[in-house]
């Protein structure tokens, strides 16, 4: 299904007027109706295009949150598409470093900050304008009923128009912006809820922040058909029986879940303490899902169908799905399935000849619908990822390079086989071990650091030379580096080994003598 709508407020609009009293979205403290939802965007809108009339831009207006996910947030992330910008989501659990660098790149016209991390952005070094989120939804509640200037916003706006952006990690230490239209979002969404037969009746359970591209299906599958969207705190995740019980209370049919998120209920017996047997649907991305785990979510929920996604947020969320309509074995792998409308994948050698035979593996690119418009601010890694590709009979298009090798099965299905250079996927978040390594060696007591990564433990280790102690460079690096980034083991070497090209010998970071 191609999406005729020109922006993603088209749909809003007409889910809010068909299902004018359904619940929209809801957290534990507040429940929206799609009608309040809708109201309350624009109202938030036309606050926030007041405060930001002289920002516009020709590479488009990005506006940061910085806030809990909460119906709030999400009403403050419509808003500013009702205001002509693009939203970007900081997450008040990354350090402020970080933050800075984040903000650094994007040079947001505004950043509406939620009060509780006022002084989480001020330790930043982010010195535009900002205002509290509390501020704009006292506003927005008595803003009045002129919408001339937002009429004629709208009539700008378009599906090549910018609708988010997503940080992921950069190699150079500097973040990357995937940005993303609204085109890109209402093409792919199209696909996902009538493949997989979403409806008004669906339940859907947010585990993931809205700062991680997973939660852009669960938005936005909700807005094309008028389901419910249940907003999951993170810390319920650290207590299974409480998770449990807030999927069962809410009546939650649908579950798109980083594959970390389902593996702490599987890993921790959560089954044992109660079921939610209302779940009709369970799908995965972001990691290879564990065989043992999967089995166990097919044992306690039977009726459920089970699907493996793959794809990075610069194609927007997925190309290809796989319906799970077996048991597997623990030494069997999961294909990546079938491509969604719209798009090809394509295993390219390197020689840039597309592989099609079974034992052939290649790097794995998309063309088609849904590529990011590119990375903002940053036209150096847009032309190196997002390129031209000319296919055997002649014809150019437009391509994304995903650095991920796939390999053919000898059953013609397509396996994700890794990474092509030093980027690892890790509890569902792309990560550069180069940007870790640089975090590292920016302690004064570090000489040199090298990092890998255990795919089958799902970990990362950092092997260093210097002075500092484990701990100390452990506690370091948790002010500079999202959490998921922080190395899961150090060790303290005492030399490293070099190749013939005078470079870490990452091939036998096992074998060096540690320091006691």
């Amino acid at each position: 299904m191609n999406c005729m709508d020109r922006t993603v407020l088209d749909r809003l609009e007409k889910t809010a007027q068909q299902y004018p009293d359904r619940i929209a979205v809801c957290d534990p403290d507040q429940k929206l109706t799609w009608k309040e939802l809708q109201q309350n965007a624009f109202s938030v809108g036309k606050v926030l295009q007041g405060l930001i009339q002289e920002a516009q831009k020709d590479d488009g207006m990005p506006i940061a949150i910085l806030g809990d996910k909460s119906c709030d947030l999400l009403t403050m992330m419509l808003g500013v598409t009702y205001c002509g910008g693009f939203y970007v989501i900081l997450n008040p659990e990354q350090p402020s470093e970080r933050i800075g660098k984040i903000l650094d790149v994007l040079s947001p016209a505004l950043v509406v900050c939620q009060e509780k991390y006022r002084q989480q952005l001020d330790q930043t070094t982010y010195q535009g304008r900002k205002v509290l989120l509390e501020e704009v939804k006292k506003s927005s509640a008595s803003c009045g009923d002129d919408s001339t200037e937002m009429d004629r916003i709208r009539e700008e706006l378009g599906r090549q128009t910018p609708l988010y952006g997503i940080f992921t990690s950069g190699s150079t230490g500097t973040p990357k912006c995937v940005l993303v239209s609204h085109g890109a979002v209402l093409d792919f969404i199209g696909h996902f809820t009538e493949i997989f037969d979403f409806t008004c009746e669906d339940v859907i359970g947010n585990q993931a922040p809205f700062d991680f591209d997973v939660s852009v299906k669960d938005i936005y599958s909700g807005i094309f058909t008028g389901a419910t969207t249940v907003l999951i705190p993170r810390e319920y995740f650290s207590t299974p029986a409480k998770l449990l019980d807030y999927l069962c209370d809410h009546h939650v049919t649908s579950l798109t879940w980083a594959v970390s998120a389902l593996c702490i209920i599987s890993g921790l017996k959560g089954f044992d303490y109660r079921v939610p047997r209302e779940v009709r649907r369970v799908m995965f991305s972001g990691e290879v899902m564990p065989i043992r785990q999967l089995g166990i979510w097919q044992d306690h929920l039977k009726e459920a169908s089970f699907v493996n996604l793959y794809g990075p947020s610069e194609i927007t969320c997925n190309c290809t799905y796989y319906r799970i309509t077996r048991r597997f074995e623990k030494n069997e792998a999961l294909p990546l399935g079938e491509v969604f409308p719209g798009r090809k994948v394509l295993l390219l050698d390197e020689n840039n000849k597309e592989v099609r035979m079974p034992g052939g593996s290649g790097e794995l690119c998309v063309t088609g619908e849904s590529l990011a418009i590119g990375y903002y601010h940053n036209p150096q890694q847009t032309a190196e990822h997002f390129v031209e590709y000319t296919d055997e009979d002649g014809r150019t298009c437009r391509m994304y390079r995903t650095g991920d090798v796939a390999r053919i099965g000898e059953d013609g299905q397509m396996y994700f086989a890794g990474r092509k250079d030093f980027q690892i996927k890790h509890m569902g978040h792309r990560i550069e071990l180069e940007e870790i390594e640089r975090g590292i060696n920016a302690s004064e007591q570090v000489e040199r650091s090298c990092c890998s990564y255990d795919e089958k433990r799902s970990r990362i280790y950092a092997y260093y030379t210097g002075s500092i102690d484990k701990k100390e460079l452990h506690g370091q690096l948790k002010e500079k580096l999202p959490l998921y980034m922080v190395p899961n083991r150090f060790v303290h070497v005492k030399r490293f080994r070099l190749n013939k090209n005078g470079k870490i010998d990452r091939k036998v970071l096992t074998e060096l003598e540690v320091c006691e």
